[in-house]
This record gives structure tokens, sequence and C-alpha cells, in this order.
């Protein structure tokens, strides 16, 4: 016998709204499994290229000079040599701009070397994710299902929380941890409007009120599916990448792992020798431009 047709509508709708938060709420805890692992597997991309940083860094910088250099002194061929102290300014900028750029990636893989160093238990996970980890747990918009108000705020912090890891923005995170309900109270002001509007809306509703609710359920869980299908494709991606074989390479094959980063050094070392030869005839070129510009 079907009770349900003399279960008054809104208890019946009730359950429906309750089975769709619950629903909600195990895609949630999917989806920061999923991050997790994401950020895990950003965090041995991250580690293994600066080791090959720290190998053949000197060397990449070496070639990347000497190839801007090249495309310098082409431009000077096609010029008048009226540009020469214009154009010596533009190269000094070129120059500074790479090498500040390769100074800051060894200052950076060299803190964070030292900061994996300082480790005494198990390898702790990377800072970035240990502090998301941290607001996730914090601000997650569940604890506040019942709350429309608290938990539109909430979702607004961490819209800015999860985009700021997505980014890689350690300092906003770190930000927001010191300070989270300054964070809060900002999301409150800002939603107070809408959401005063909302539930005024709601009001005029009546009955209606559990079908719109139910609808709005509906298309959060279905976004976060959503998201959950497009971090479970970043995560496969990643693991199919090249930098994340060379990390397997480096933590399970280090023999290989070695021999690949001596092949690596031998090819820019060609590479370098090859650009100089090119960079030689260059500025012959370029003397003999020179001279007959004087003679003229």
């Amino acid at each position: 016998m079907n009770f349900k047709k003399y279960l008054p509508g809104f208890l019946i709708k009730d359950k429906q709204v309750d089975r769709l938060k619950e629903k909600i709420r195990e895609a949630h805890e999917h989806l920061a499994e999923q991050m997790v692992e994401e950020c895990e597997i950003r965090g041995h991309i991250r580690e293994v290229l600066e080791v090959v940083l720290e190998r053949v860094g000197e060397l990449q910088r070496k070639a990347e000079l000497l190839r801007a250099k090249i495309d310098f002194l082409r431009n000077r061929l096609s010029e008048k040599m009226e540009g020469f102290k214009q154009s010596e300014e533009f190269w000094n900028q070129k120059e500074k701009k790479i090498n500040d750029e390769y100074e800051q990636a060894f200052e950076k893989a060299e803190f964070r070397k030292e900061e994996r160093g300082k480790e005494i238990s198990k390898k702790k996970k990377p800072r970035l994710q240990r502090i998301w980890m941290k607001l996730v747990k914090l601000f997650h918009p569940d604890k506040h299902m019942n709350n429309p108000e608290d938990k539109e705020a909430y979702e607004e912090v961490m819209a800015t929380i999860n985009q700021a890891k997505k980014d890689g923005d350690l300092d906003k995170l770190e930000a927001i941890a010191e300070d989270p309900e300054k964070f809060l109270k900002q999301a409150k002001r800002e939603n107070f409007n809408s959401e005063e509007n909302g539930m005024k809306d709601k009001s005029k509703e009546g009955k209606g009120w559990f079908r719109n609710r139910e609808k709005e359920l509906q298309e959060t869980l279905d976004s976060l599916r959503e998201k959950i299908r497009e971090v479970r494709k970043e995560i496969e991606d990643l693991k199919k990448s090249p930098d994340m074989h060379l990390w397997a390479m480096w933590k399970g094959r280090p023999n290989e792992f070695e021999n690949a980063m001596r092949e690596m050094e031998r090819e820019l070392t060609i590479q370098i020798e090859t650009i100089k030869k090119t960079l030689e005839k260059l500025q012959e070129k370029l003397e003999r431009k020179s001279r007959e510009g004087m003679a003229a």
C-alpha cells in the first residue's frame, strides 16, 4: 500500500531536500579528496623540476641568453646604425630580465629545498596543501546547510580559497588563515543585499519554496559533480605527463634518472656550442656592416 499519498506534501518534499543535502555533502567530500590528490601530484612535479633546475639550470640560462642575443643581433642587422645606443639599452634590459627570472627560480628552489631538509618526521605535505585543507575544514559550507546566510558567506570564502589554491597563491591562503574572521565578515557584507532579497522572494513563494529549494540543491549537486569530473580529468592528464614520469623515475629508478640528467646536460652543451658559432657569424656580419657604414 502506498502511504505517500496520505502524507502532507511538505513532508515528502522535505525528505527529498534532505536526500539532496546528503548527496551534496558526499560530493563535497569526494571533491576535497580529488583536489588533495591533484595538489599532491603538482607538488611532486614541482619538486622534480626543481631538481632538474638545480642540475641543468645554469646551462639552460646560458642557452636562453645566447638565443636572445642572436635574435637581438638579427634585428640589429635589419636596422640602421643610428639606433645603436637604443638597441644596446634594449639588449641590456632583455639580458637583465632573463637573469632575474632564473635567479628568482633558483632562490625559490633553494628555499623549498631547505624547508624540506628541516623536516624531521615523515615527509610533510606541501605548505599550500596543508593550509588549504585547514581552511576547507574551517569554512566548509555543509556545516551551515540550515543557515542560508552563513552558508552563502562560507561558499564565497571557499570560492576564494579554492581559486588561490588553484593559482598556487600561498600568500593569499596564509592571509586568510591568519585572520579568517575578517574574510568571513567581508563575504557576509558583500552577500547581505542579495541574501536579503532572496529571503523576501522566498516568503512570497509560499508553498513553492520547497520546489525552488529542491531545484537549487539539484543545481548545486550537478555543479559539484561537473567539478569532480574536471578535477579527475586534470589528475589523469597530470599522471600521463612527461614531468610525472620524470618524478617516478627520480623516485623509483635513480640510475635511470641520473642517465637522463647526463643526457640533458650533453644536449644542452651541444646546443650552446652550436648557438655560439651562429652568434660569431652574426657578429662578423654586424662588424662588416658597421665598417661599411663608417666608410660611406
